[in-house]
């Protein structure tokens, strides 16, 4: 059983337990959280294709409704957390402040399909991580996403010790999915969504959410990951 968060803002309001395991998916795309408990070790986030494009402009240029899959966490003290560029030709970069505002982690510029060094956080509380300077055309625009640290999480899921997430399109599901598990890589849960822009060349309507594990290394997961992400539609 795990438990998930409905809450956004300072994350301590009403929680309630899914028990089934596409909710976690569907409450990753609804509500933008998602909370791990001490079993898992190793989380790559995702900065998803047009992540960088701001929701205000006229036009809708994202696939999903965030900057970040998930934008925000709950996880355990000396959790590792990385984050996987998904966002086809721009360049991202990382920056990770305390509650008081102090930087405590700069990922530096990394390229598409790259994975940051890890980041391990070990003091209770929220943590913010952001890029600004990512939209020419909104520049008061804001990639942000917070981590909440807590040292009473209990260890109750089925997760394997490294989860990650992925954006496919939906027609392909399949082929991704026997590569995935031709290679050792658990399907934890998945959720089809219509595509924010509406039907792309190649892409088709609609894009589904994965969460995926592995309780082998992270890098054969992450390894995987890379091997999938080029062969994508707008890759």
């Amino acid at each position: 059983m795990l438990n998930i968060s409905h809450g956004l803002g300072d994350m301590s309001s009403a929680q309630s337990n899914i028990t089934n395991q596409d909710g976690i998916v569907q409450n990753i795309y609804r509500n933008k959280i998602m909370s791990f408990d001490n079993n898992v070790k190793n989380i790559v986030l995702l900065i998803p294709n047009e992540g960088h494009k701001s929701p205000t402009l006229p036009q809708e240029q994202r696939i999903i409704n965030q900057p970040y899959v998930p934008v925000n966490i709950i996880v355990g003290q000396n959790t590792k957390t990385a984050w996987i560029n998904g966002d086809v030709g721009h360049k991202h970069s990382i920056t990770v402040v305390d509650k008081n505002s102090q930087p405590l982690y700069s990922s530096g510029k990394f390229v598409f399909n790259n994975v940051t060094n890890p980041l391990i956080l070990n003091d209770s509380g929220k943590h913010v991580y952001s890029e600004s300077n990512v939209n020419k055309d909104d520049p008061k625009f804001i990639m942000k996403g917070t981590i909440v640290v807590q040292d009473d999480l209990s260890k109750t899921s089925q997760l394997p010790e490294t989860v990650c997430f992925l954006m496919v399109s939906t027609k392909d599901l399949s082929k991704h999915l026997s590569a995935l598990k031709g290679n050792g890589i658990d399907i934890i849960a998945k959720y089809t969504f219509k595509d924010l822009r509406g039907e792309q060349k190649g892409a088709g309507p609609q894009q589904t959410l994965l969460v995926l594990g592995s309780s082998n290394s992270k890098d054969k997961l992450v390894s995987v990951l890379q091997s999938i992400t080029p062969t994508l539609p707008y890759s």
